[in-house]
Parts: structure tokens; sequence; C-alpha cells
């Protein structure tokens, strides 16, 4: 296994992806906190084992699914979504991986385990875009159905996904920051700074969340207001993310807001702008922690959060490995499944927190 300190210093991109300019930049990490993540992920355990989600009956098909991190809200609803589908499709559904979202490695032997076992279909949400695509074709050589949710590959070896279209995505994040800062008061004519945050660089939904942003500020933002070439990555460490936000308030004097492209680097943006009282800044945020609903709903700030349709993802995802399952030579309609995506703000926040009360009944 890599060690974490050549991820702080070493983002390497060999994603080639349509649309693709420069690669997305990294801020420095703070080497105060350098050590303290390495201690941390040394300790921490690696992952989880595959665990049944659904009730185990003989007979029925078999559905193995890695996730890339095993916590929060936002994995939480896939799961649900996996659970509520194979009760459904009547299959017996798994789930395991990682505890730390960088943790590709893990997934990589997680999904090797899987070959010449009672498997009938494997769903995977990577870590990795590139690293993962040989352990992919593996299992599709040894004639594994394969369905993507939540994160792509750099691949065309799988034979379905669902996930956000990431680029567009990304550019409505852009306007709806470009929204709030209009509704400051902040003139056109005035110097204002935004600034990227991601967990991870090696996702290609974070690089196509940056693409889609960046190409939306370039064509409709004026020319006084600035999005930041570097994006503040965090690696998925709460105590990094947060002192990365810290940093950014006292460097950038015209910094005007964040924008956060996955739900941890939303969650510790939101937490960074409360404690600093700085009600100038704006966050443009993705997915739906108590942190991120907490300040969307708090007049005194400028919030809101790009959530996407994860228990479709999941449940979608499900019912497809099952099809593909029963190999009759079933084959998905449709490849890509864009899940699409919503708008989270002060005006329609009890709406979208009363529909996730109703599906969790």
């Amino acid at each position: 296994m890599k060690k974490i300190a050549t991820l702080l210093f070493c983002v390497i991109l060999t994603l080639a992806m349509a649309g693709c300019g420069q690669s997305p930049k990294a801020a420095d990490v703070p080497k105060s906190t350098q050590q303290a993540i390495i201690d941390k992920a040394n300790k921490a355990p690696e992952k989880q084992e595959f665990t049944a989600v659904t009730d185990v009956q003989e007979g029925r098909k078999n559905v193995y699914v890695v996730l890339k991190v095993l916590k929060g809200d936002y994995w939480s609803q896939v799961v649900s979504g996996l659970k509520d589908a194979g009760k459904a499709a009547n299959c017996n559904v798994y789930v395991g991986g990682p505890y730390k979202e960088t943790n590709w490695q893990a997934q990589v032997e997680m999904l090797k385990s899987l070959v010449g076992k009672q498997v009938d279909a494997v769903i995977l949400a990577t870590s990795d875009s590139v690293q993962l695509i040989p352990t992919v074709e593996e299992l599709r050589k040894a004639k594994l159905p394969v369905v993507l949710v939540d994160t792509g590959l750099n691949t065309k070896q799988y034979n379905a996904a669902y996930m956000t279209n990431n680029f567009d995505a990304g550019s409505k994040a852009a306007e709806e920051m470009l929204q709030l800062l209009r509704s400051t008061g902040l003139k056109e004519t005035q110097n204002a700074t935004v600034v990227m945050k991601v967990s991870s660089l090696k996702s290609q939904n974070m690089v196509e969340r940056i693409e889609g942003a960046n190409a939306y500020w370039q064509a409709k933002a004026p020319k006084a207001w600035k999005l930041e070439s570097k994006a503040l990555v965090d690696y998925g460490d709460k105590a990094l993310s947060l002192e990365l936000s810290q940093k950014a308030m006292q460097d950038i004097k015209d910094l005007k807001g964040f924008i956060s492209c996955n739900n941890s680097s939303t969650v510790n943006a939101a937490e960074a702008i409360v404690a600093s009282k700085r009600k100038d800044l704006a966050l443009v945020g993705f997915d739906y922690a108590k942190e991120t609903a907490a300040l969307i709903a708090n007049p005194d700030f400028k919030a809101v959060s790009i959530v996407q349709n994860q228990y479709d993802m999941g449940y979608d995802g499900v019912n497809m490995a099952a099809e593909l399952a029963k190999g009759n030579g079933a084959k998905a309609e449709q490849v890509n499944v864009d899940t699409g995506i919503g708008v989270v703000t002060i005006e329609n926040y009890k709406a979208y927190e009363a529909k996730l009360a109703d599906r969790a009944k």
C-alpha cells in the first residue's frame, strides 16, 4: 500500500476525458497536519469486509458491492437503495469497502477476492478512476457483470453506470455561486475570489466537477471575479479540510466563497464559515449533511447545496446487476444513466428534508 505521505505531495492525473483542458491543480498541504494524517490513517481500520444488507437465502443471485467509503449521510442513502432493491429483485446483496475515501488499494483487494466465489454480479463505486481499471478488466474476463454507481472509470469495460453528470453538476455549482455573490450586493467591478475544495483529484467525479465549474465561470462570470485555479485537496481528512479553509480565509483578502465538490469538503467548509462568523462568504456545496443543512437554513449566511440522487444510484444499480446476473444475455438499454441533480436552498430545504424523511419510512 502506497504511503499516505506520497499522496500528500504527488497528485498525478492520468484521466483522459472529453472536454479536458489543463489538469486541475491542488493547493499545497500545510506541513503541520501531515504527520497527524499519516498517524490517523495508520491506526484506523482499513476496510469493512462484505456484510449482507438483505436477508440471505439460498438459491438467489449474489450481488457484491464495493463502495468508495463506508461513512456519511450520502453513503447511507446509497446503501438504503441497495438494500431496498435487493429485496425487490429477490437477490442477496453484500456491501463492503474502505473506511478512507482514497484507499483504492483496499478496493482492489476486495474485488480480486470475488473471483472464483459464488458471485453473480459486482457493483463498484471506485475511489480512483484509473487505478481500478486493471482489476475491473479482470472481473470482466472472469465473466462477472460490473455495474458502476456514483463514480466513473476511465474505461468502457463495464456493463452499466448510474451516476450524476458531473460536468453539468460542476457547471450548476458555478451558476449557483454567481447567483449567491450577486445576492450579496457584490458589484461586478469589485474584485472577488472563489476557491474550490475537493477530497481527491483521483476521482473522475471531482475532475469533471472542477472542469464544469471552470467552463461555466469563464463563460459567465464578470472579469473581476476569479475562480482560483488551485483546488484545495483535503484527502477526506477533517482537520486538514478545516485548516485549508481557515488558511484561505487568512491569505486571500478578497475571498468571497467556496465551491466544495463533495460531502465531506462541504461539511468542513460549512463548519469553518460558521466558526469564523464570516457572513460575507458564500458556500455552494454537494450533498446534504446536518452541518450543511444548518448553514443553508440560517438566513445570516449564503449557502446552497447540489444534491444527487444517490438512493436511485444504489437501487437502479442492484436492479441492473440482478438482471445481468441471470446470464441470459441481458444488456443495459442505456449504459450510462444520468441520475440527475437538484439544488437545496433556504427556500426549499424543508420540502427536501420532508422527502428524505418520507423515503426513510
